[in-house]
């Protein structure tokens, strides 16, 4: 049955308390959320009974109506009917310090998700039929699908500039007209005349090694001179202070924290600015003030907490494997219910700049996979139909990497189920673990992405990848069916599940 969003929309104001009760409305993959006046004026008892509202989950300081596949169109329709004060929006909720960091990330990440992960299946598709055989690596066709698919790491800058700047409340054309201009191919050609003049090496596979090693400058340094292949480092500086050159290609917290220092700058000239240059001069300031200054001192300060970040998971990646798959997968799926998985989001981006790789989603995907299975165990062990067609709907949507209405729908309701999810998982996640699976571009674990976690000369890998999620799937049925659960009948069923993605 279709659902009609537009009166969904009409009903889950009113029992939020009214548009004059809302903030601000933004929304992830799955989940509206609301920054309200007054949480107390919120009628959830009612809303989890709103068509298309799956349940209802107060926090972070947020109140989050979770829809699932459909959030984009439930999403449209209440911005029509609601009137944001941009001034009080800019306002941040009384909440934890996490609290507004998991809000911030998932609030720049969640706009353009699906498009980033779309790149990733392209990428994974071209790739298998590559090996395959089926596609010539030197055709045309080859080439140019391959570069579309790394359009949306290559100007990733761009998108979380855009999505910043609707979150810090910075004019959005500046703040991507200042992203811009660190992936410009002037500034590019600058950053590669800096690194390596590959001469005349006669050794191929050095210079292969030290094409690998051209996005760490001081490697490819040391390679160059072992090789003898001479260097060519002209200077970059901005009124004689040196500039560092670091390539922004797909960098995320730098951009993050240039266009957050830019909403002071642009308030500040706003605030100063007469009214009748304001308009032109404001965005004049903010881009030749923050550019240089993202150059040289957010863009190596942004580096170095990605990178200490990212550092930090993977030597606890390293140290065992097989210990880190089994706690991400125990721990996703309440990670998932809290609302803080988006945290991290910037990990994973950063994996796939500094090592063309990921394994955290390589571990992600049996959790994922064990939610589907401990839902279609309901499926095979529940008496009353309703309950079967409500775990069949959310259990084939979470095949397809959405486990929210499988989370709230089933497992949660139903308790058992979700402890033999996050077990299942975690077995999953340490076989994961022990082959070292990985992802090999940005994707959202699901059974449509599984090209993107095969990569030609890493079959072992992606065995034991499809090991570990169909060990997840099965033993997630296998425990919910023998663990058993008290069904609910007449339970409601929530619509928007109904659809697989």
């Amino acid at each position: 049955m279709a659902i009609n969003y537009a009166q969904s929309a009409v009903e889950i104001i009113e029992l939020i308390g009214g548009s004059e009760n809302v903030i601000n409305v933004t929304h992830c993959a799955t989940r509206l959320r609301f920054i309200l006046k007054d949480r107390s004026m919120v009628d959830k008892e009612q809303l989890n009974r709103v068509q298309g509202v799956i349940t209802v989950i107060e926090a972070g300081g947020q109140m989050q109506v979770v829809i699932g596949n459909h959030v984009g169109d439930a999403y449209r329709e209440v911005i029509k009917r609601v009137n944001i004060d941009e001034s009080a929006a800019m306002a941040a909720p009384n909440v934890g310090l996490v609290s507004r960091l998991m809000d911030i990330i998932s609030s720049i990440f969640a706009p353009f998700l699906y498009p980033l992960a779309a790149c990733g299946v392209l990428q994974g598709i071209i790739s298998l039929l590559a090996t395959l055989g089926w596609m010539d690596p030197a055709s045309g066709a080859y080439r140019i699908l391959n570069f579309v698919s790394w359009t949306g790491f290559t100007f990733l800058p761009v998108m979380v500039a855009f999505t910043a700047a609707k979150k810090f409340g910075v004019n959005p054309f500046t703040a991507v007209i200042a992203a811009c201009a660190l992936v410009s191919p002037d500034y590019m050609n600058m950053l590669t005349a800096n690194k390596i003049v590959l001469a005349n090496s006669a050794d191929p596979a050095m210079q292969q090694l030290m094409k690998e090693a051209i996005s760490n400058p001081e490697i490819a340094k040391v390679l160059a001179e072992v090789a003898g292949i001479p260097i060519n480092a002209p200077s970059l500086d901005f009124f004689g202070i040196p500039v560092k050159y670091l390539s922004y290609t797909a960098a995320v917290i730098p951009i993050i924290l240039m266009v957050w220092i830019m909403s002071y700058v642009q308030r500040f000239f706003e605030r100063i600015l007469p009214l009748v240059i304001r308009n032109l001069f404001t965005p004049m300031f903010c881009i030749a003030i923050m550019v240089p200054l993202t150059l040289l001192a957010f863009g190596p300060i942004g580096n170095a907490i990605g990178g200490a970040i990212g550092g930090v998971y993977n030597t606890l990646y390293h140290l065992s494997p097989s210990i880190a798959g089994f706690v991400v997968g125990a721990l996703w799926m309440p990670l998932v219910t809290l609302g803080v998985h988006w945290g991290i989001t910037p990990v994973t981006v950063g994996n796939y700049a500094s090592l063309g790789y990921d394994t955290f989603t390589g571990l992600q995907a049996s959790p994922v996979f064990a939610m589907a299975g401990a839902t279609f165990g309901v499926w095979l062990k529940a008496k009353d139909m309703e309950m079967k067609r409500i775990a069949l709907s959310a259990g084939m949507t979470a095949l397809f990497g959405i486990t929210e209405p499988a989370i709230y729908g089933v497992a949660l309701r139903l308790k058992r189920p979700m402890i033999c999810g996050c077990l299942a998982g975690a077995i999953g996640g340490s076989i994961a673990g022990a082959f070292q699976a990985v992802s090999w571009s940005y994707c959202l674990p699901g059974i449509a992405v599984l090209p993107v976690f095969f990569k030609q000369g890493h079959m072992p890998q992606f065995l034991g990848f499809l090991l570990s999620i169909c060990v997840a799937f099965v033993l997630g049925a296998l425990f919910t069916w023998i663990a058993g659960f008290k069904e609910q009948p007449g339970v409601k069923l929530p619509v928007a599940a109904a659809t697989p993605a």
